[in-house]
């Protein structure tokens, strides 16, 4: 068995539905790319970033937050470096100024190995870093994100975008407990063969969050990645079946964000998404559990739900339940929802 499988059935027994986030930022590191967990408070960002950065000991950098000019601070640090770095939550940020630059320089920085940038104030100068980031968000705040200018510009192409839909009904008090097999150096991993049914399943989940020339440059990067971390220097077939079944959650992107301009006007419909997460980790939860969960009224909640009829719908059942309705439920399997590993 694929030694990702392993970690995530591992952890999927103590940490429910946390296994392929953790396995997703272990493989964002190991690709070398940058990776954005989204998901609400109390969902297992943080415990799942924190158990990659301590699997990967001396290779990872760990940080609350890390603005543009904190960077001046780090360039040495940075400078020829190939780690992971993680910055656990970008609500720390104190403006969305500064929340959108660290965004778009981080994955400039892991996406162009450098940054030359001269302001007013400071001067920041990294050369040949070589490392990956993960960064945590909650779904509040990528509102603002989308509407930037700077989601079209750095993090649309150069970003994975990571939805993640469950949220823990019993909360494990130790952390996951991962190990890494590090594996052999990507490059040293050869290229796959770029053609078969496989190939352009993940093509098609690839399109829904980046351009095709972009995607030609992810995904066999992700594949190679794959198989180093089962100690091989060849993709394989079930390297494929394992990262269509990681990138799932992608999928949620094209039905969360609505756009009216080919590059302008768009809107991540944050109340959507909060309760997809309900629905995806318990079925048909009750008013009071979303709730409890949003720190709402009740009566916000039905109204809430009747804003996405779509998706959901409320049955006056004692107590009170909100249900999905057939076409959220083909989006949530599509998206890798209770998934076999």
């Amino acid at each position: 068995m694929h030694q990702l499988r392993q970690m995530i059935r591992r952890v999927n027994a103590t940490h429910r539905g946390l296994g392929p986030l953790i396995a997703m930022n272990v493989l964002t590191a190991k690709s070398k790319k940058t990776i954005l967990n989204v998901a609400p408070s109390g969902c297992g960002k943080s415990v799942a970033t924190n158990s990659v950065a301590t699997g990967l000991g001396e290779r990872a950098q760990w940080y609350d937050s890390i603005t543009l000019a904190g960077l001046v601070r780090l360039k040495s640090q940075f400078s020829f470096y190939d780690g992971h770095v993680v910055v656990d939550d970008l609500g720390m940020e104190k403006s969305l100024w500064s929340r959108t630059s660290t965004i778009a320089v981080l994955a400039n920085l892991v996406y162009g190995h450098m940054i030359r940038k001269i302001t007013h104030s400071y001067e920041i100068n990294i050369e040949d870093f070589r490392g990956s980031v993960s960064m945590n968000i909650q779904p509040v705040m990528l509102h603002s994100l989308v509407q930037s200018d700077e989601w079209v510009a750095v993090v649309r192409d150069k970003v994975i975008r990571y939805y993640h839909l469950i949220r823990p009904a019993r909360p494990h008090r130790d952390p996951p407990d991962i190990e890494i097999n590090w594996g052999p150096a990507l490059h040293e991993v050869a290229l796959p063969t770029f053609k078969g049914r496989l190939w352009y399943q993940l093509i098609d989940v690839g399109l829904t969050q980046w351009s095709f020339a972009r995607v030609e440059e992810h995904i066999p990067d992700l594949l190679r990645a794959c198989a180093a971390l089962d100690g091989r220097k060849k993709v394989e077939t079930g390297d494929l079946r394992l990262l269509i079944k990681l990138l799932q959650p992608l999928r949620l992107e094209r039905h969360i964000i609505e756009t009216f301009g080919f590059e302008t006007g768009r809107i991540f419909d944050n109340n959507l998404y909060c309760i997809l997460v309900e629905l995806a980790s318990f079925g048909e939860p009750t008013l009071f559990q979303i709730a409890v969960d949003y720190k709402v009224d009740m009566s916000t909640v039905r109204r809430l739900v009747g804003t996405v009829h779509r998706w959901c719908y409320v049955k006056n059942d004692e107590p009170a339940r909100v249900a999905p309705t057939d076409e959220a439920k083909e989006l949530l399997k599509v998206c890798g929802v209770n998934q076999r590993w």
